[in-house]
């Protein structure tokens, strides 16, 4: 069978999507072909053509869209553009959390909860032999003018048994244009990869709870690769995609010290390439992080989200302590790993002096590269629910398709413009020293201020870009053609 897979990247995330790469080698390995229509570098004005093209050149037996939440309108909008003669399915964190919303769509034939790859086999497997699908877990679609629904089946324990990803379906620039540029100056191809599944956390603000609750009952919830299969992936991915850095995406990277020890060792000795990893600040040590630097650790990414203790542990059910992040960074920065933090502003019942301590901490851990999102309450999440009872959210909201744009909560202060400026702000000044904290406080209480300011910054950078690029040799392209793209 020929499936298409449509993946609308509206946010164009430059990395490729693991889990599409997944169902991808799940799909080869059982014999069937598939292809892949990723949005990520094309035009918005050129996507029904590429979707239409696509459509009738390759003439797939099925279609599956893959979305988050925030691509599930972007996804409709493509869906819009065509009327494929194969019927159409519905995958990924939308289609789980949200079923009833995507069901509802008349162009939507079919969607998958959870898990995906016996799911995709099962379901394939009825389409060619004609079988009923009413009942086939995971799936919800439609029969006789109704919508049927089905519980997920059990979860994959033996994560060793899935099938190898299949790279081969994106783009090179997924692999050379990645965001971890900033932590390996000399490294050209990415490669990200999974090591386990099912985060064993509960943080509000995350689907990990609403997955939990729909498993329950279906086996272990947080599953590990073995060593070996990790490393012979990413022997797998440095042989077909020439990669010379590793990014794996868990969240909890090492939380199995013995798997870690083993992993250290066999990577150390068989493949050598410098890696990032995620994980809480509570579970680091001194041994740990001397292991994983002496194995090629590079980079080290903690979810901080708020700097204030009182509010990470009453609201976002995380009980790190301040100490505990303060020594996390330090350890990090004492074996020469990088460090990158991940902190959000505009939480729930969040105030400006909360931000304030989020803005000290990283002012004082100084972490290599940091992210500041603004708090988006995605459906089914605890947060979300929360926020609709508080009154801070209306259920009819406009979905954003990018978290740091804006804010859809209504929270006195902390308006949806404010935070965008206040976001900007604290980029710049939390690498500033204090002395020029006055000025930031001046101008994210006058709009107006800010946006002379936020426009020179804007044309600084601009210049600066355009210096590097003709400094690197780019020979033959004026300023303007920078500045134009042409």
């Amino acid at each position: 069978m020929k499936v298409l897979f449509v993946y609308p990247n509206i946010a164009r995330n430059r990395s490729p999507q693991v889990g599409l790469s997944s169902l991808a080698g799940t799909l080869a390995r059982a014999g069937h072909d598939c292809r892949l229509l990723d949005i990520t570098f094309i035009e918005d004005s050129r996507v029904a053509g590429a979707y239409r093209r696509l459509l009738e050149d390759y003439q797939p037996d099925l279609v599956g869209f893959s979305c988050r939440s925030t691509e599930w309108e972007t996804a409709q909008a493509i869906m819009r553009m065509a009327d494929p003669d194969a019927p159409v399915v519905v995958g990924g964190p939308h289609a789980t959390i949200a079923p009833e919303e995507v069901i509802a769509d008349p162009r939507v034939d079919m969607l998958v909860r959870g898990e995906g790859e016996e799911a995709i086999i099962d379901l394939i497997g009825r389409l060619e032999s004609g079988a009923g699908l009413s009942d086939m877990p995971n799936l919800w679609g439609r029969k006789d003018g109704a919508v049927f629904s089905n519980d997920v089946r059990p979860l994959i324990q033996d994560l060793d048994s899935i099938a190898m990803p299949d790279w081969s379906l994106w783009d090179e620039r997924h692999f050379r244009e990645h965001a971890h540029h900033a932590f390996s100056r000399t490294a050209e191809v990415f490669g990200d990869l999974e090591t386990s599944r099912g985060c064993p956390y509960s943080c509000p603000y995350c689907l990990t709870p609403v997955m939990q609750e729909i498993y329950r009952g279906k086996g272990k919830y947080h599953r590990e690769k073995s060593a070996g299969r990790i490393v012979a992936e990413v022997a797998k991915i440095r042989e077909e995609r020439g990669i010379d850095y590793v990014r794996f995406v868990d969240e909890t990277f090492i939380l199995n010290r013995g798997r870690l020890k083993e992993f250290c060792e066999m990577y150390r000795d068989d493949i050598g390439l410098p890696f990032s990893f995620s994980t809480r600040p509570e579970t680091v040590s001194d041994d740990m992080m001397r292991l994983l630097a002496g194995a090629g650790a590079n980079c080290v990414s903690f979810g901080l989200e708020s700097g204030n203790e009182q509010y990470r542990r009453e609201m976002l059910n995380r009980r790190t302590k301040q100490r505990e992040v303060i020594d996390a960074v330090a350890l990090a920065k004492k074996y020469g790993v990088k460090t990158f933090a991940f902190v959000m502003i505009g939480l729930p019942h969040e105030t400006r002096e909360h931000i304030q301590d989020t803005l000290e901490l990283i002012h004082l851990l100084q972490p290599d590269v940091f992210q500041i999102t603004i708090f988006y309450p995605f459906e089914g999440t605890p947060f979300y629910e929360y926020c609709i009872s508080e009154g801070l959210l209306d259920k009819d909201h406009e979905r954003l398709t990018e978290i740091w744009k804006g804010s859809v909560l209504k929270q006195p202060g902390l308006s949806s413009d404010y935070l965008v400026r206040l976001r900007e702000l604290m980029f710049v000044f939390a690498r500033l020293e204090k002395r020029w904290w006055p000025l930031m406080t001046f101008l994210e209480k006058r709009p107006l201020a800010y946006a002379v300011w936020h426009n020179a910054r804007r044309g600084r950078r601009l210049a600066a870009r355009i210096a590097r690029r003709l400094t690197n040799g780019r020979r033959g392209r004026s300023p303007q053609a920078e500045i134009t793209g042409t």
